[in-house]
């Protein structure tokens, strides 16, 4: 008789965290849009973050729905931005954050709604109730909803540098 051979335990997938996505998104980002112009791409770097990165993020985040990283980053990568390379008209480009960002609102209005469904189905919500359940010190991290919380925090940080540099109003009148 032979001994009761047990299932292999599948090894936890790494998730990746909100740092590492953006750093894969942000160098993806320079080799395929600023190849050789490292200096327009520190310039801007924080629009593309808000205006890329945090722009998909932010609109999961309004509708109530996440994704797992992998397929947050595999959305942004391989689908929206690689329709941009692909289609993209380099030459006539005046701004490429800007640009970049049509592209991902364009992507957005046309396959949203895909990807809400994506979001809401019982296969993504049981996934990251397994995955967080494999997790039992800490609560599982959600990436997208802290790229999404990490763009709320840039626009408020924004707002206070705008209403810091107004100089104050004087309450008197004064007479010549």
């Amino acid at each position: 008789m032979r001994p009761a051979r047990s299932k292999p335990q599948r090894l936890p997938v790494h998730q990746p965290t909100s740092p590492e996505l953006l750093e894969e998104l942000l160098r993806f980002i320079q080799v395929q849009f600023y190849p050789s112009d490292p200096i327009a791409f520190a310039k801007d770097k924080p629009r593309l973050l808000d205006w890329v990165v945090f722009e998909f993020a932010r609109w999961l985040q309004s509708r109530g729905v996440t994704l797992p990283p992998r397929r947050f980053l595999e959305i942004i990568r391989d689908t929206v931005l690689m329709d941009a390379i692909r289609h993209g008209n380099t030459g006539k480009i005046i701004y490429r954050p800007a640009w970049l960002r049509s592209i991902v609102q364009s992507h957005l209005a046309h396959h949203g709604e895909e990807y809400y469904e994506e979001g809401k189905s019982i296969r993504t919500i049981s996934d990251r109730a397994l995955w967080a359940a494999q997790r039992p010190t800490a609560p599982a991290p959600d990436p997208v909803r802290e790229l999404a919380t990490a763009a709320t925090l840039l626009r408020l940080s924004q707002r206070s540098k705008k209403t810091a540099q107004k100089p104050p109003i004087k309450a008197q009148l004064t007479l010549l």
